[in-house]
Parts: C-alpha cells; sequence; structure tokens
C-alpha cells in the first residue's frame, strides 16, 4: 500500500505537469509537505472541461455511489483490480476520473519486532513524478501494484508511478482501457534510493522537513537475555 507521501517542492509541478491551477482550491497547493497523510488535502492533476488543472482533494476515495463521507477511507486501489471491480471499475474507464498525484517519494515501515521503522523512497536527485490516481466528489486513490525490486524487502506493495511519457495518455480522453491499464507497470529501480528517517513521520500531525532527516536505525540485538 501507500500510507504516506511527499511532495516538499512545488517549483517545477505547475509546468512539468502542464496544468491551469484552479484558484478556487485556495491557494494551500504550494506548501511544501514532507508527510501527506489519509484525509488531509493535496494537490491532485485531472481534466476538468478538458483542460487540466491543479485542484485540491481529500486523499480517500469517496465514490461516486457512496451514501456519505464515511465511506471515503479508500486510499489506495490495486492495479489487480481496479479495471475490474467496483467501485473502482467506472472511474478507470474514464480519462475524466483518472488523475495524476504528484509526489517526490512516499515512506514505508521496516518492523523489527514490536517497532516499525520508517523508510523515504525517492528518486535521487529528487524531482516531480506522479501517482495514477482515480478520483470522484474532489476526493483521490492511489493506484498500488506489486512492488520492484527495490521496494520488495520492505513491502509487499507500492504506488504505481507513471513514466513522464506515460502522463499525457493516462489522462487523454482517446486513450482506451485497455491501453490505460498497459500503462501501470512496476517502476524501475534505477535512480531510487531507500533512506532511514524520524520517527517523527509516524505522526500525521508532523509535517515539516524533520520528518524526512535520515536517521539511521538502531542495531539489532545480538544474543538474548535469557
Amino acid at each position: 500500500m501507500c500510507g504516506r507521501y511527499t511532495l516538499t517542492n512545488q517549483d517545477d509541478v505547475v509546468t512539468d505537469l502542464q496544468v491551469a491551477l484552479d484558484l478556487t482550491a485556495g491557494s494551500e497547493w504550494w506548501r511544501p509537505r514532507f508527510n501527506v497523510a489519509p484525509t488531509q488535502l493535496a494537490p491532485v492533476v485531472a481534466l476538468r472541461d478538458g483542460v487540466r488543472a491543479l485542484e485540491m482533494m481529500r486523499w480517500g476515495l469517496l465514490p461516486f455511489s457512496a451514501a456519505s463521507a464515511r465511506h471515503a477511507l479508500m486510499i489506495n486501489a490495486r492495479v489487480e483490480t481496479a479495471f475490474t471491480r467496483p467501485p473502482f471499475r467506472d472511474l478507470a474507464a474514464r480519462a475524466t476520473t483518472r488523475c495524476l498525484v504528484p509526489a517526490d517519494g512516499f515512506f514505508e515501515w521496516v518492523k523489527r519486532g514490536k517497532q516499525a521503522f520508517p523508510k523515504f523512497i525517492h528518486p535521487e536527485p529528487r524531482r516531480t513524478i506522479a501517482f495514477a490516481g482515480l478520483w470522484a466528489h474532489d476526493s483521490f486513490t492511489i493506484l498500488t501494484g506489486p512492488p520492484n525490486e527495490l521496494v520488495a524487502p520492505i513491502h509487499d506493495r507500492m504506488p504505481i508511478v507513471l513514466p513522464r511519457e506515460a502522463w499525457d495518455d493516462w489522462l487523454a480522453p482517446a486513450t482506451e482501457v485497455a491501453s490505460a491499464r498497459a500503462l501501470l507497470r512496476v517502476p524501475a529501480t534505477a535512480g531510487w534510493v531507500v533512506e532511514p528517517v524520524s520517527a517523527r513521520v509516524n505522526s500525521p500531525a508532523n509535517d515539516d522537513a524533520a520528518c524526512i532527516a535520515r536517521e539511521d536505525e538502531p542495531p539489532p540485538i545480538q544474543g538474548s537475555l535469557f
């Protein structure tokens, strides 16, 4: 799964993703994010009347069929079933409900005993990337798939990171379902790194540069106390 991610530098987001700003969404889109968590607002790129718009949406999909916001906890959609099962099937089939989720890294946790140690997984040097997403009711979900070799030792899922050349096709109305599905591949590991970071990221209330400060794990305890 993908339960936290970052967007620490918005300088290139507008130009890289070729978007128009939806100013009705407020001005907070540009704020550096070091710990985006479910239920929080975050920038998303979607088609509005055929034009790419950068809007603030809530992370946690509220499907069109949902009766209330209490259902809005679907932060991830599995790529293996997103095109065949509700509630994601209809959203994945239409370019108007596909989206790009700007980011520059994400977190996973390694468990050792009762403790979990956060890892920051990101391209190096850090740059704008885009997760494949789906949206409805101004809320969104991030598509996930099997991990690549870099992430596999940490977790059995990872977000689908669309290559830059696929951004246009993912949002294009002319892209048919089979072609859209073919875009969702396991991302390459080249140019990416995994860094141990501060446990400060464990709390969604924390959203500052200290969340991605490198902090090595303590060495495992050797031998037994008994």
